[in-house]
């Protein structure tokens, strides 16, 4: 059955295929480090490609009811400057007109936010689980379980570290290749958790990725995890002196089971990690260490305009920085920009939370591919568009079933 949802955001819904594409959204950091069998490209590559005729669809539909698709205007502005910038490289032109067209479908209603949230937090609640049983495991008999088999991944990741013998602190990582992967993914699923849509506070779900997020050891997790519960906290909708009350009530709970923790050695060690250092390496220093070496030498047109997508830096840099290096300030501003007309679109603690977050992320994790901002931007779109009062008038005709709804600002 296709359903066509006749709003300022329309979207048209066919049965099986709207289920497949928003669990295809939901785990596209995943699905896009996995390769095709007998094939070198990524799954991820090949489900945008392959999904594009259905946010078409939706854009067409959008269209056709005066869906009101300045959201989109940002992202052309900010594609259409990277495809300039590609330097003749196809690949890299064909993924970012696929990620504008799946962002442009997200302005017109391709995704629910709600159906995509509820499977990124189901699938972050499975995989923390999994990080407690990998703990479990190692820490009981001595034994790395790895779930995802290397040779499932495209070959630019099957060099990750956790595939080759080490020592010191065991880092877990679930379904994903790498602890900070997890931890960037289960952060939005939890933001999701602590502001539901219509629900109350689920606090053993939000517990439970918290907990996957400090035992996983990534730095980003432990810190983004506190900044998250620290945000719902202070950016609750009860009155200041609720606020206080709270604040008061669970600061000696937190205290105490933060003296609990760091009194575990595999968690003290975790901490040292982020605060200190671990076998000399500084997680905070590992990520920022080379943004002066990279950023610091540009200057004029190419300071503005970057070194062109071809160019690879030699070492690992973070997604700010990298994309000054690629882009220029120009796209980094672009960017940027993208997010936050997102945020003063729509005054909504979810969105501004995700947007934060992704900001801060970028400044520390490598967040520059395009399936990275389709999740990323994808999150914060859908549910910037997402109906808050509307009325329904539905019909049937013969195959079609067709949902009017009126929006209102």
């Amino acid at each position: 059955m296709l359903s066509l949802s006749d709003n300022r955001y329309s979207r048209i819904t066919i049965e099986g295929v709207d289920d497949i594409y928003h669990f295809c959204i939901a785990l596209l950091p995943v699905l896009c480090l996995l390769k095709v069998p007998a094939f070198n490209i990524s799954l991820g590559t090949v489900l945008l490609i392959a999904f594009i005729p259905y946010s078409v669809f939706n854009i067409l539909n959008g269209l056709k009811y005066g869906a009101s698709n300045i959201s989109a205007l940002f992202f052309f502005v900010f594609y259409l400057y990277l495809c300039l910038r590609a330097d003749g490289s196809l690949p890299h032109a064909v993924l970012c007109i696929a990620t504008f067209i799946h962002l442009w479908g997200i302005t017109c209603g391709a995704i629910d936010s709600e159906k995509l949230r509820k499977n990124i937090e189901r699938y972050a609640i499975i995989n923390s689980l999994l990080i407690v049983l990998q703990v479990m495991i190692y820490y009981g008999v001595h034994y790395k379980v790895q779930f995802l088999p290397q040779a499932l991944f495209h070959e630019d990741f099957q060099n990750s570290y956790v595939f080759r013998e080490t020592t010191g602190l065991y880092r877990p990582s679930a379904l994903f290749l790498e602890p900070s992967h997890f931890s960037q993914y289960c952060c939005f699923a939890l933001i999701s958790t602590l502001f539901p849509k219509k629900e109350k506070i689920n606090v053993k779900r939000a517990g439970l990725i918290a907990l996957g997020c400090v035992l996983s050891t990534s730095g980003m997790g432990i810190l983004m995890t506190g900044v998250i519960f620290c945000w719902r906290v202070f950016f609750s909708r009860a009155k200041k002196g609720t606020k206080l009350y709270k604040v008061i009530k669970w600061s000696p709970v937190v205290l105490i089971g933060l003296l609990i923790l760091i009194q575990i050695p595999f968690i003290q060690t975790a901490f040292q990690r982020v605060f200190s250092n671990v076998d000399g390496y500084n997680a905070v220093h590992g990520r920022t260490g080379q943004w002066e070496r990279a950023v610091g030498s540009m200057t004029g047109t190419t300071l503005w305009f970057g070194y062109g997508n071809n160019a690879k830096y030699p070492y690992y840099l973070a997604g700010l920085a990298d994309t000054i290096y690629k882009y220029g300030i120009i796209g980094a501003f672009l960017e940027f920009a993208c997010f936050l007309y997102l945020m003063f679109r729509k005054f909504d603690r979810y969105v501004w939370c995700c947007c934060v977050v992704f900001l801060a992320l970028f400044c520390v994790a490598h967040l520059t591919s395009f399936y990275s901002q389709i999740f990323y931007f994808g999150l914060a779109v859908a549910e910037s568009v997402a109906t808050k009062n509307h009325s329904v008038i539905s019909s049937s005709l013969g195959g079609y079933s067709i949902v009017r709804a009126n929006q209102q600002f």
